[in-house]
């Protein structure tokens, strides 16, 4: 039996790549001797840790209606995410990361002293909620009067925090061109085509870029043998949480074909 370590990086609504990822593991009869992991990752690493099949994981997966469970904070215009947490309560419960059968590793970005956070002891609920804090979206966590945010603004692709020598590494990231800048003319003036649109996507490929940069010094660990897998699915998006089994067919299809596991 093949025995690997396992880095998956976060990404909105592209978490769910990691699904098939372990389904693929699984048909293989491939030991993960322990896992890392960013952001909303965290969700499905936790739920494949104690133990869940990558069946029941696509299945809670589909369960999920992020937009029911989004609740605003009216003072800072931020998603509380409390609504989220009692729903991965309903299978985390009160499980401690220790006690997983498979070894985890959560990453989390103190916001106060700027330093990584990788938790392996805590309550995999609370270090799974710091670990997916996305900046100007969520509130940070708040553990031991430390506030914490997303992983990813640090480390989101964990290599260098695993044991192991042989790490599968897959990034979600989304890296494809578009134009920025598009203007239309009407009449006399120039306007700044779809506006608000351009302003979320400058905001979004800043994140990437971030991410970018520190998954690329991640992936310069010395020491390890990595193989990278980097999927190239446009349409699929970090709003997409719906589309689970979209998701499933394009990405099972690209790592049934990937020959390097």
């Amino acid at each position: 039996m093949k025995e690997i370590s396992i880095a998956l990086g976060g990404w909105a609504a592209r978490w769910l790549i990691h699904i098939w990822i372990l389904k693929y593991i699984e048909e293989k009869d491939i030991k993960i001797k322990e896992i890392s992991w960013t952001s909303m990752w965290a969700i499905i690493a936790s739920l494949y840790a104690i133990w869940m099949s990558s069946k029941e994981i696509k299945n809670f997966a589909k369960s999920i209606n992020f937009l029911k469970l989004a609740d605003f904070d009216f003072k800072t215009w931020l998603l509380k995410w409390n609504k989220i947490e009692n729903k991965l309560k309903e299978v985390l419960g009160d499980k401690r990361i220790e006690s997983t059968k498979i070894p985890l590793k959560i990453i989390a970005t103190n916001i106060e002293t700027a330093e990584t956070k990788v938790f392996t002891k805590w309550l995999i609920i609370d270090a799974v909620r710091a670990s997916f804090s996305l900046p100007w979206i969520f509130k940070p966590k708040i553990i031991n009067n430390q506030a914490y945010i997303d992983g990813g603004v640090m480390m989101n692709l964990p290599i260098e925090v695993l044991d192991w020598k042989n790490i599968i590494a897959v990034s979600a990231l989304k890296i494809n061109k578009w134009n920025i800048i598009e203007k239309k003319n009407i009449f006399w003036f120039s306007f700044t085509t779809w506006f608000w649109r351009n302003n979320f996507e400058i905001i979004k490929r800043s994140v990437i870029l971030m991410m970018k940069v520190n998954e690329d010094k991640s992936l310069e660990t010395k020491n390890k043998n990595i193989v990278l897998i980097r999927p190239e699915f446009w349409k699929l998006d970090i709003m997409d949480f719906n589309k689970v089994d979209e998701f499933e067919k394009i990405w099972y299809n690209t790592i049934k074909k990937y020959n390097k596991i």
